[in-house]
């Protein structure tokens, strides 16, 4: 059934395609950019923009860009893009928890946030146990190229996580392995997986989509990687083994 769908940063990668996908399923995507003459460019992937900076935009004001739309759902595509850590913790961390609060004061209850694979409290919690040496080399490697992202990303999860007594949503958080602008093969590997593999941005949005179809997903963290069985599949898998890769780790 189409829906209202707010969308924050919603001249992203992933957006883009997200936007695609569901206006092609007749959804109206309300999508959140900061710079009108991207406008053209949301519009031919059928989406509707809405000029708003995460960065100056308050949590009263994300809530009435959430109310206006009238939207069901909020999807958190948004990132500082390798900007500096300041913009970094502004939109990645503070913006994503300034959204959480809009979308719960607007009344909205679905709520899915795209973060990381291996987000997680490396200092003060143990390491996954389904981890090998080769995960251990690329979580190290990771972590010291994009650390600030990385805390930003956690702030912000575990923030949504620890607070949703308070908010009440039904969120799902997904962590989708190292990026590729590939097309989607439609195919991956969810829940407890390894670290080595890449995963299209297309096939990132095709996981949203489907989350929002599967509401089993809720209250839930879930892993991504490239892989051979059916989106829906690995999702549906994830959701069975109650696989939150987040659970215990923040």
């Amino acid at each position: 059934m189409a829906s209202n769908i707010v969308l924050f940063g919603g001249s992203g990668k992933v957006a883009r395609h997200l936007t695609r996908m569901l206006a092609a399923e007749g959804h109206n995507v309300h999508s959140i950019i900061r710079n009108p003459d991207q406008k053209a460019d949301v519009e031919g992937l059928g989406g509707k923009p809405v000029i708003q900076s995460i960065e100056e935009a308050s949590v009263d004001d994300m809530a009435n860009t959430i109310t206006q739309a009238k939207a069901s759902t909020v999807i958190w595509a948004a990132g500082a893009g390798g900007g500096s850590p300041e913009r970094t913790k502004a939109v990645d961390n503070e913006g994503a928890i300034k959204s959480m609060d809009a979308t719960a004061k607007a009344g909205v209850k679905r709520y899915i946030i795209v973060s990381a694979i291996d987000v997680r409290d490396r200092e003060n919690k143990p390491e996954p146990e389904w981890y090998n040496h080769v995960d251990r080399q690329r979580s190290d490697k990771v972590w010291s190229a994009i650390k600030v992202y990385m805390q930003a990303k956690l702030a912000a999860d575990r923030n949504l996580v620890t607070q949703n007594d308070r908010r009440g949503l039904e969120y799902t958080i997904v962590r989708p392995g190292g990026l590729s602008n590939d097309p989607g093969k439609g195919k991956v590997v969810a829940g407890k997986v390894h670290l080595d593999t890449m995963i299209s941005r297309e096939d990132v949005a095709s996981i949203v989509v489907e989350c929002l179809k599967n509401d089993g997903t809720k209250n839930m963290a879930i892993d991504f990687v490239g892989g051979e069985t059916l989106i829906s599949e690995a999702i549906a898998d994830a959701v069975k083994e109650k696989a939150d890769t987040f659970a215990g780790r923040y």
